[in-house]
């Protein structure tokens, strides 16, 4: 029997939001790879390098008896980890093929790695390429596009594949993809497309009561929608878990303007829901309009008070995302959202530092501007992500910021933060077992800030903020616009 190793690589050493122990769930991509597979004569294993690593000390040998294909995912931080592990398993005559959003935007580094590399959504495409497998005839590239999701019906990630080698407990479930939006940091748009691709909602609800999974996270950028129509199919969804008893602990991600939507935060709790992440990304207007931030322009920062307040009354957490060195943040910024998180009674408070993935509009303009000073591509790729500091402030000093972030975590996470955040969810809620959520989640990030400010402590103490920046990409690589 031919055998295929799925693997998830993960940079050593790196302690981040998938660390966050309530919700460690699988690589849900692998899983749909697993599933997708044509035939019976073909046997899978996989590595999730967050439990177990793919490599040996020498990063130069494969932990695993060699199959016949590694088929390895990758976002950009992960890149460099991916090539390595490419590598490795061609040293022992394994046929490499990698996919995932890296890939898609920088395909021709990966070939430089893999045998085969799959741009855009592999779902399409993956039965072809085990047939050519098959045939001696693998092709160097395959484009998956941006599939409608009805090609999804019916097919059900192998959930069970990756709970019996992990027991994980936690998993997730895709009922959208896409981004009508432009926000200049996000790559969604870029990876899935900026038509927002909605999966039927009959199909969700099939897959939700075929699997034994009682916690779900919905893995996309916004499970409400844009617009009546996409909301009225995400209240059918609710609707649906409730008439079938599918009530499942769940969380999700989606903008603020659902909190004007009663009935679909009445819905939500009534289907299991603790709450769900928002991106309030700032509390500065003319920041948010840098980024392209829109629908929180046209909601109004200074109405994200009553927001919060009409969630909280729903019964629902509120776990706000915010971005932290965008341009327009200043050093008076971090005591600003310190104070927002208090005054608005935020029930968890997340971050990312603002981060210029490949080919978004963040990245072309900070490297016209000749304002990234990791560019040794690709083995910088891995602080490329929202962790670490990649580009030059231009209203604060580094020293500035670093003191900021050490503000925020003095403030809303050291001592008795986290408990008291956590009796005020109690209070807006009423509800423990979301407040209790809440608080799981508070006590893990907790890690996840002291591993940042570990990172600009190091980045502070290298030198490398400094060094002069050129305009340009890596001679490495070719990103097109």
């Amino acid at each position: 029997m031919k055998k295929i190793m799925l693997v998830n690589p993960h940079p050593p050493g790196r302690h981040g939001e998938e660390s966050i122990s309530v919700i460690v769930q699988m690589p849900l991509n692998l899983a749909y790879i697993a599933a997708l597979t044509p035939g019976d004569d073909w046997e899978f294993d996989v590595v999730d390098e967050n439990l177990e690593l793919a490599l040996d000390d020498s990063e130069e040998n494969i932990t695993f008896a060699p199959p016949d294909i590694v088929a390895i995912t990758a976002l950009t931080y992960q890149a460099p980890r991916a090539y390595k592990i490419a590598q490795a398993a061609k040293k022992h005559g394994c046929t490499t093929i990698m996919g995932g959003i890296h890939t898609s935007v920088s395909s021709e580094e990966a070939l430089q790695y893999a045998d085969t590399v799959i741009t855009g959504e592999a779902e399409t495409v993956w039965p072809q390429v085990i047939k050519d497998f098959e045939n001696g005839k693998l092709q160097r590239r395959y484009d998956g596009g941006l599939p409608h999701l009805s090609v999804l019906k019916r097919v059900y990630p192998d959930r069970e594949l990756m709970r019996r080698k992990y027991g994980y407990k936690f998993s997730s479930i895709i009922t959208t993809k896409g981004c009508p939006n432009r926000c200049d940091f996000c790559s969604v748009p870029t990876f899935q497309g900026q038509k927002f691709r909605e999966r039927p909602y009959e199909d969700v609800l099939d897959e939700m009561a075929a699997t034994t999974y009682k916690g779900l996270m919905f893995a996309e950028d916004n499970f409400y929608g844009h617009g009546a129509r996409s909301a009225e199919r995400a209240k059918n969804l609710f609707r649906g878990m409730i008439e079938r008893d599918l009530k499942k602990d769940w969380l999700g991600f989606t903008a603020l303007n659902i909190s004007q939507d009663a009935e679909a935060l009445n819905l939500m709790r009534k289907s299991g829901n603790f709450g769900f992440l928002v991106g309030i990304e700032s509390t500065n207007p003319e920041v948010l309009k840098k980024m392209g931030k829109r629908v929180n322009l046209k909601l109004g920062a200074t109405n994200y008070k009553d927001c919060i307040k009409k969630i909280h009354d729903a019964g629902l957490i509120v776990w706000a995302s915010v971005v932290f060195g965008a341009d327009g943040d200043d050093k008076d910024s971090f005591k600003k959202m310190v104070d927002f998180v208090y005054d608005c009674k935020v029930d968890i408070l997340t971050y990312g530092l603002d981060c210029p993935f490949p080919k978004t509009p963040l990245f072309y303009r900070l490297d016209s501007e000749k304002r990234l000073f990791r560019k040794n591509f690709p083995e910088d790729w891995v602080y490329y992500e929202t962790a670490n500091v990649v580009h030059k402030f231009v209203d604060m000093t580094l020293d500035d910021f670093v003191d900021g972030m050490q503000y925020v975590y003095d403030h809303v996470y050291a001592g008795d933060s986290i408990r008291k955040r956590f009796r005020t969810s109690m209070q807006e809620t009423g509800d423990p077992r979301n407040s209790m959520f809440a608080l799981r989640v508070s006590q893990d990030w907790d890690q996840v800030f002291l591993q940042v400010l570990e990172n600009l402590h190091k980045l502070q103490a290298s030198g490398d903020y400094y060094k002069d920046c050129y305009a340009g990409t890596s001679k490495t690589i070719s990103l097109p616009a």
